[in-house]
């Protein structure tokens, strides 16, 4: 049972999703507290990637129970209401490892679509926050330039302000930085490194062991679907437990 003294962003309890006879996540269990960074590493293959496809909608689990801002996504697999789950969407932000932009509009169109036509805001309104979001990704000349036209990093910088834009409780990142060159990630890595330090709630499944350590408050290690080790960042990084762990971050 989560601590009721705590502020409980997201919730997952022993969910299993299988694609076919692949039994991809075995029972995942996982808190988040509110201004909490948790990061999730391990092999490709581990069930990462899936486990936030399905804590974010984009897939659905076979069972257990999901809760993200005190709303109950599903509970035995059985998932709530569409109007339910829309308002639950709009309590999180998702970043691709691919940008997901709309290559067809604009930096600002991008980021005020779903402002204006989801979340009901007005066009100065979603202009506002638009403009505050692109100057603090240092990107406020590219309003009216077209995704085409910006690099790998400054188009992730575009992801993660349209995230930002509808305010939401909790940020989710998958690897954000692996399609991008090493001087291009930097910058992303800046930008959520000052997330962090503004106490955004966000959990960041990367490949990125340096920046794990050091920006995350806890690490999540996975391997074959399971949570094989968890603990504060810079503690499971520099003395890990469990040898799985150890022979993963040996690599590093």
């Amino acid at each position: 049972m989560p601590d009721t003294n705590k502020d409980i962003v997201l919730e997952i309890s022993e969910i299993y999703k299988s694609f076919g006879d692949l039994k991809v996540l075995k029972g995942i269990s996982m808190q988040v507290e509110r201004g909490e960074v948790v990061a999730v590493i391990g092999p490709s293959g581990g069930g990462k990637s899936t486990l936030l496809r399905c804590a974010t909608t984009l897939e659905k689990v076979d069972t257990g129970r999901i809760v993200i801002g005190g709303d109950v996504l599903c509970d035995n697999g059985s998932y709530c209401g569409k109007k339910q789950e829309k308002e639950i969407r709009s309590k999180f932000g998702l970043v691709f490892q691919n940008f997901n932009l709309f290559p067809h509009f604009s930096v600002r169109r991008n980021i005020t679509e779903a402002l204006i036509h989801v979340h009901n805001k007005s066009r100065e309104e979603a202009d506002k926050i638009c403009d505050a979001l692109l100057k603090k990704m240092e990107l406020a000349e590219k309003a009216d330039a077209y995704p085409c036209n910006l690099s790998g990093g400054q188009q992730q910088r575009v992801s993660i302000a349209r995230a930002l834009a509808t305010n939401p409780e909790i940020i989710f990142f998958d690897e954000p930085t692996s399609a991008l060159d090493p001087e291009l990630t930097k910058g992303v890595l800046t930008v959520i490194k000052e997330l962090a330090k503004e106490k955004m709630t966000m959990v960041i499944v990367t490949h990125e062991m340096s920046f794990a350590r050091d920006v995350a408050d806890r690490i999540i290690f996975m391997d074959g679907g399971v949570i094989v080790e968890e603990g504060p960042a810079y503690d499971l990084v520099t003395n890990p437990k469990q040898e799985r762990t150890k022979a993963f971050l040996s690599d590093y």
